[in-house]
């Protein structure tokens, strides 16, 4: 089953085509999880409490009733407006020996959530090996940029952020992993991956 091809967002200032030297970039949409479906409910229910709103006023209170056609054109607008927060995607970007994560909400500019030196990583592993458990056990925090923990071809990368160790969890592809030990070394684990 091959991944579709997600379009790059604006915000990214990279371009593989203008890049010099080692360059990898790679992109995942975030896998529908409990907090996108609870958000996705809430949506649901401010949709149904404008209608609820607009047939209380205008056919209980007043009659009137063609009034109630503008509550589906502003749940349209509020569709429109809303429902794309729900649907996450993240790109990685390893540039000049940085590594970049930036993620993306539906159709809102990208927002750069990791820009790390690859250089000052304590260690880049695969996540569900269990020789590099203790690693990520020590860690203090841990964020997760990848499409799904359970999923496969996670990697964590640690790093000092903001004084504390933490674990970057991301999903990886061969090119990734090679350009991040590339600049990154022996403390970079390389194993074989999907894409």
């Amino acid at each position: 089953m091959a991944k579709e091809k997600i379009k790059k967002s604006n915000g990214i200032p990279f371009k593989e085509e203008a890049a010099v030297g080692n360059y990898a970039e790679y992109s995942v949409s975030r896998k529908t999880d409990k907090h996108a479906r609870l958000q996705r409910l809430g949506f649901i229910g401010i949709y149904l409490a404008v209608i609820a709103v607009f047939v209380y006023f205008f056919v209980y209170l007043t009659p009137l009733f063609p009034i109630v056609g503008v509550a589906v054109i502003i749940d349209y607008i509020l569709f429109l407006a809303t429902w794309h927060l729900s649907k996450v995607e993240f790109t990685y970007i390893v540039e000049k020996g940085n590594f970049h994560i930036y993620r993306i909400c539906g159709r809102c500019k990208a927002k750069e959530v990791i820009n790390v030196k690859l250089e000052e990583n304590l260690g880049i592993y695969p996540a569900n090996d269990d020789d590099y458990k203790a690693a990520l056990d020590e860690c203090e925090v841990k964020l997760d940029y990848c499409e799904a923990l359970n999923a496969d071809d996670i990697y964590f990368a640690i790093f000092n952020i903001n004084g504390k160790k933490t674990a970057v969890y991301f999903s990886a592809a061969n090119k990734l992993l090679t350009t991040m030990k590339y600049f990154g070394g022996e403390n970079v684990v390389v194993t074989y991956v999907r894409h």
